[in-house]
Formats: structure tokens, C-alpha cells, sequence
């Protein structure tokens, strides 16, 4: 095997152990979230969901509760309790990530997308608008805490 068949070889083996290593990256970074994707967004609301209207604007996040109760930036739930967020947004588009939720979804001035999800652990966990919205996007951040 000359010189030339050699080195065409290693990068051929190289490009192939990155793309696999990518690959498997992202595969335990999806299933590590709990991705469903049987569980799109716009679904119909699950029986005994409870119904909080998340509103984006420049450059926070606002969660009504069914009580009228507002909260911005925080958003508190009971572990083991079915949610569904009815996410719009009063000003840009803006995409709503709870990472470790597997929930995402868009935030659309006069629109509203809605997204079931049932909270299994106790924890403080992040969330973060994953669109870009204007020079302060990334403050529109803020937590979720999962009580028992």
C-alpha cells in the first residue's frame, strides 16, 4: 500500500470515529433529556392537567397560574402532577427550553402553543429562551422548582 492510499485511509477512519462520536454524544445528550417525541406540542390537553399561561416579552418570562397568581422568571410545581403550559408571547418570537423537562416551545405574539409535561423529580431546574430576541436575550432565564 503506497504513502498515498495510507493517509487517505487514516483521514477516511477519522472522519468516520467523529462522526460516530457525535453521534453518540447526541444520542445520550437527547435520551439523557427525555426528549418524547411522541409528545409534540399542540397535543390535546391530558385529563386533569393544570392549565399555566407562560407570556414571553423582551426580556422575560411570566407564569399566570390558575389562581390568577403571577410569577416572573420563576415557576414552582408539585412532583408527579400533569402540566400543560399555554406559551404566547406579547412582543418577538422566543422559545421557552426547560432542558432537563425535554419541554420546548415556541412563544408567538397572538398565538398559543401548548405543551404537556409531568414533573417526576423534586429539584431546582433551569430554563432559558433558546431565540434569539433582541440585545438582552439572554436574560430571559430563570427556574423551576419541583416540590413533593
Amino acid at each position: 500500500m503506497n504513502d498515498k492510499l495510507k493517509k487517505e485511509l487514516m483521514w477516511a477512519i477519522a472522519v468516520v470515529v467523529v462522526l460516530v462520536g457525535s453521534a453518540t454524544v447526541n444520542y445520550v445528550y437527547v435520551v439523557g433529556h427525555e426528549y418524547d417525541i411522541a409528545r409534540p406540542a399542540n397535543s390535546p390537553i391530558p385529563p386533569n392537567s393544570t392549565v399555566i399561561q407562560v407570556i414571553g416579552a423582551q426580556w422575560s418570562w411570566t407564569f399566570v397560574y390558575p389562581n390568577g397568581t403571577k410569577s416572573v422568571d420563576a415557576l414552582t410545581l408539585q412532583v408527579n402532577h400533569t402540566y400543560t403550559l399555554m406559551v404566547s408571547s406579547q412582543d418577538v418570537i422566543h422559545d421557552l427550553l426547560i432542558p432537563q423537562m425535554g419541554v420546548q416551545v415556541y412563544a408567538v405574539p397572538g398565538h398559543n402553543n401548548t405543551v404537556s409535561f409531568e414533573p417526576t423529580k423534586v429539584g431546582t431546574y433551569y430554563f432559558e429562551c433558546v431565540e434569539y430576541c433582541g440585545e438582552d436575550h439572554y436574560l430571559m432565564r430563570g427556574f423551576l422548582t419541583v416540590v413533593s
